[in-house]
This record gives structure tokens, C-alpha cells and sequence, in this order.
């Protein structure tokens, strides 16, 4: 799939959103923690693009002791795709979300 200039400014801004945080140490990215269909839990530091356990099944909770921004991708690379699910704080989906990467900050 091509990469469109649309897509491209979109996932640099989910990015740059989700990595707004990591300013400075009172504002450092919390680990995460991504619950998957299987039970299975992933725990995911701040800062740039992480790969998940996608052999778990799809991504039902995301748990986070601070408020902290994230954003889902479909594959297992955040640069070419768009975002599928982006948010702050802890957050428990209601359909599972096939995710194969997470930026946090």
C-alpha cells in the first residue's frame, strides 16, 4: 500500500501527540500496560514506536496509572498507517482492536 501525503501527516501528528510528553521528567511517559484477548499482559515503556504481542488475539484494555497518550496501529510499524485507536489514560475497549504496535508518551 503507498504511502498518501494525507496518511503520512496523519500518523506524524498521532505520533508527535503521543510523544508531546516526553518534554521533561515531570512529565515522562508511565509504563502501560496492554491486556490482550488471551489474558495475556504486556507492559510498554514511553517513547517511540513498540511492537505487541499480536499473537495474544486484539488489545481489550489498556492500563495506565497517570494519564498518558497513546495511539494503536494495525501493523507492526507506526510509520505508513494510521492510527486505529488513539487516547489518554486507562481504557477498556468494548470490541477487541487488532494492534500491532503502540506509541506511548
Amino acid at each position: 500500500m503507498p504511502i498518501r501525503p494525507a496518511n503520512l501527516a496523519t500518523m506524524s501528528a498521532t505520533i508527535a501527540g503521543a510523544l508531546a510528553g516526553l518534554s521533561g521528567p515531570e512529565h515522562r511517559a508511565r509504563p502501560v500496560t496492554v491486556t490482550f484477548e488471551s489474558g495475556h499482559r504486556q507492559v510498554v515503556e514511553g517513547g517511540g514506536c513498540r511492537v505487541l504481542d499480536s499473537e495474544q488475539g486484539g488489545v481489550v484494555s489498556i492500563g495506565t496509572e497517570v494519564p498518558t497518550r497513546y495511539a494503536l496501529f494495525a501493523g507492526t510499524s507506526c510509520q505508513g498507517g494510521q492510527a486505529i485507536a488513539t487516547g489518554s489514560g486507562s481504557v477498556t475497549f468494548g470490541d477487541p482492536v487488532l494492534a500491532g504496535a503502540i506509541v506511548v508518551g
